[in-house]
């Protein structure tokens, strides 16, 4: 097979432009990088596109590594060091055939060698190089390291010595690193009458994962306290911290939350992976229709784009997929955030530091000095952001940020609520997401399945259509869901609907002009997903009620 070089496969796919190709010769001038390295590093395209991109053309398959779990028994076929420098995993074994990622389909040399290392038949998947390298770290830590065999261990001497010495650093390191084993977003620490329980909340859902005694309690909570700055003496009210975690080259920030309950202070530690790349909308689950409206949104020159939805629902990652779909080589971007967790090398990313007084608000205010087309803010959180944000998006700027409601039009409400003049809102405010994540069914346990009757007459769903659930297994510990998509509504503000907002009339009025316009409510996309044979039933009751 002729081989094409990586710029024009992807340009074909659509993916980069003509602009960004000649913009990465540059760098690649400089840095001796493969153009394909620099892509990445550049934030134009992923690793994952260009593996997906590679897998049309050669035919071997592509697979998203962020969502297997490798068995330990094809771990076993490839030595790590053989892995770590030919970036080679296997991951399972199927059918007497052993399943290895690789990120190079041309490198038929490299295949030959570890169908020789396996012994037997091979099937080859494509993936990310940078995804691959770091799957390779961890998985292969894990197979050697059992942490949850370890803290059970743990557990068991405590039982056996309530007065055990153990280094509550290392108890929390290890809680930590179990965390990122499970896809975790959030560990949760629980205290009760005789015990302290530990949860992650994995894909949404909160799953319990040990039980210590007691005594660990206060040792373990100073220590968390300690490095997250928070003041050890007080735990009469809630207190909110910081603290930064690293591990196999990843770095992460935590956020620290405690609040007081009947038997000691409750913790709650969020993972925010730091340099993450950003995807795309598709990726995400936005569908072609969606992602087009997205695009009219953000085409416009000037104006505000907001996204909303609870904390965990992904809006910031959507914000900076949008942001991938401007042409970042002709904008001056400019962002603020807290903290920063993806990198798109083409904005100017800066990160709020209360201590010095660099917030949001005072972050715009700096940047309408700095001639930007495009200017990005975590969140929208109060009257003075909220000011500013409307002073930016009408003096030129393309505003886009977060929001905190339920769904789409009670934005307009929101931001009303924060003092801006209905005539003014109408005339800075483009378009409105609101999402939601939900659990996608397991693809290696996916079956059909009829869902109850009740729920089906509820969403006014056929009775006789094709459903579908996960039965459970290895990949997804046997819970039936692996992964999670988006689901959205889309307020797209036209010239009726601005002139609406203008009038200020109820929401009701907005939302049913929206409607006849053809706006698609947050439950009408879940419904589709469900017909589409992504998710259940169930999980859309769960999430979208």
């Amino acid at each position: 097979m002729q081989r094409k070089p990586i710029g024009e496969i992807l340009k074909e796919k659509g993916l980069i432009t003509e602009d960004y190709i000649k913009f990465a010769l540059l760098e690649q001038k400089a840095t001796g990088e493969k153009l394909g390295e620099v892509l990445v590093r550049a934030g134009m395209v992923t690793d994952l596109e260009i593996a997906k991109a590679l897998a049309e053309q050669t035919g071997i398959p592509f697979l998203d590594i962020s969502v297997i779990t490798p068995d330990p028994k094809a771990l076993e076929h490839i030595p790590i060091n053989f892995a770590k420098n030919n970036l080679v995993l296997p991951f399972g074994i199927e059918n007497g055939a052993l399943m290895v990622f690789i990120s190079d389909p041309f490198n038929t040399h490299l295949m030959h060698a570890v169908e020789r290392f396996a012994g037997k038949r091979v099937n080859f998947y494509l993936t990310g190089a940078q995804s691959l390298a770091k799957g390779i770290e961890k998985f292969y830590y894990f197979k050697e390291h059992s942490i949850e065999d370890e803290l059970k261990n743990l557990v068991e001497r405590l039982r056996l010595n309530p007065n055990l010495e153990f280094d509550a650093e290392d108890l929390l390191e290890k809680l930590l690193i179990l965390g990122i084993s499970k896809r975790a977003t959030d560990l949760h620490i629980i205290p009760t009458q005789r015990s302290v329980q530990i949860f992650y909340r994995v894909d949404g859902i909160l799953d319990p994962a040990i039980v210590f005694p007691y005594t660990v309690f206060r040792r373990l909570i100073n220590v968390i306290k300690i490095r997250a700055n928070l003041a050890i003496s007080e735990s009469r009210r809630p207190q909110d911290g910081r603290m930064s975690f690293s591990f196999l080259e990843s770095n992460y920030d935590l956020r620290i939350a405690t609040a007081p309950t009947s038997f000691g202070e409750t913790v709650v530690i969020r993972y925010l992976p730091t340099g993450a790349q950003v995807q795309s909308l598709d990726y995400l689950g936005f569908d072609p229709e969606e992602i087009k409206l997205i695009d009219n949104i953000i085409a416009q020159p000037f104006g505000m784009f907001l996204i909303t939805g609870p904390t965990g629902s992904g809006k910031s990652t959507t914000l900076f997929a949008s942001l991938r779909r401007l042409n970042l080589l002709e904008k001056n971007v400019l962002t603020v955030e807290d903290p920063i967790e993806y990198l798109l090398p083409l904005a100017r990313q800066t990160q709020v530091n209360e201590e010095i007084g660099y917030n949001f608000a005072r972050a715009i205010r700096a940047f309408l000095r700095l001639d930007p087309d495009v200017i990005l803010v975590g969140e929208v959180r109060d009257e003075e952001t909220a000011s500013m944000a409307v002073r930016a998006a009408l003096t030129g700027h393309l505003f886009l940020s977060t929001l905190h409601t339920n769904d789409a039009v009670s934005s307009i409400s929101r931001l009303k609520d924060m003092k801006i003049k209905p005539d003014l809102l109408a005339s800075a405010l483009k378009g409105i997401i609101a999402q939601r994540l939900i659990r996608k069914i397991c693809p290696y346990c996916k079956e059909p399945y009829r869902p109850s009757e009740d729920l089906l007459k509820y969403y006014q769903l056929p009775e006789d259509g094709e459903y579908y659930r996960g039965r459970g297994c290895f990949q997804c510990n046997n819970k039936g869901y692996l992964g999670r998509t988006v689901v959205c509504e889309i307020l797209y503000i036209d010239e009726n609907l601005a002139k609406l907002i203008g009038e200020d009339p109820p929401l009701s009025v907005i939302y049913k002009v929206a409607m006849d316009a053809g706006f698609k409510t947050l439950r009408e996309d879940a419904k589709e997903k469900v017909l589409a044979g992504i998710t259940t039933l169930e999980e859309i009751k769960r999430v979208v009620g």
